[in-house]
């Protein structure tokens, strides 16, 4: 992996960071994208997510646009959970969410917290490249710095689990 992956274009001292992280996976781009946008699979392969929820849509398909996902976050980000919905959908392409944060009364945050997007691009040769571009929206209280969720070293790795789970090489 080359550590220009990792070089982040914008400052951390913003009230939005941007991280984004690729991977080329040995398959066919719709297969990788009906795979990672499978709410069931979320859990298995991104580090954040300690659970997940289908609030509106199916857990073992492809989301449609307009389906909602509640996803619990892993304990020692001390992170609330967060209530995702897919808001821009190219089946094949590309696949976004805008997710809210679940205040501890159980109602949402009034504004969003975070976008996350899901390109595919099909490399011509039967291997997909799976981009990952996460944003996240600074609260002002938050000190300058990233965040673990913004961090792509923290993030490949689980780019190397969605990976071995399409290839069908997961343990």
């Amino acid at each position: 992996m080359s550590a220009a992956l990792y070089v982040r274009q914008i400052p951390d001292n913003l009230n939005i960071r941007f991280v984004e992280n690729r991977i080329v996976v040995n398959r066919p781009a719709q297969e990788v994208y009906d795979w990672a946008t499978t709410w069931s699979n979320l859990p298995k392969w991104l580090p954040m997510a300690s659970g997940t929820e289908v609030r509106r849509g199916t857990p073992d398909v492809p989301a449609e646009m307009g389906d909602v996902l509640l996803e619990t976050i892993v304990p020692d980000l001390n992170e609330k959970p967060k209530l995702y919905t897919v808001v821009a959908r190219v089946p094949g392409k590309l696949w976004t969410v805008v997710g809210r944060d679940v205040l501890d009364d159980g109602t949402l945050a009034p504004s969003m917290h975070a976008i996350a997007t899901f390109t595919t691009f099909d490399l011509g040769d039967g291997t997909t490249l799976f981009c990952r571009l996460f944003e996240r929206l600074v609260p002002p209280t938050e000190p300058a710095g990233p965040h673990p969720v913004e961090d792509p070293a923290r993030i490949q790795p689980g780019l190397e689990l969605l990976k071995a789970h399409i290839e069908g090489a997961a343990a």
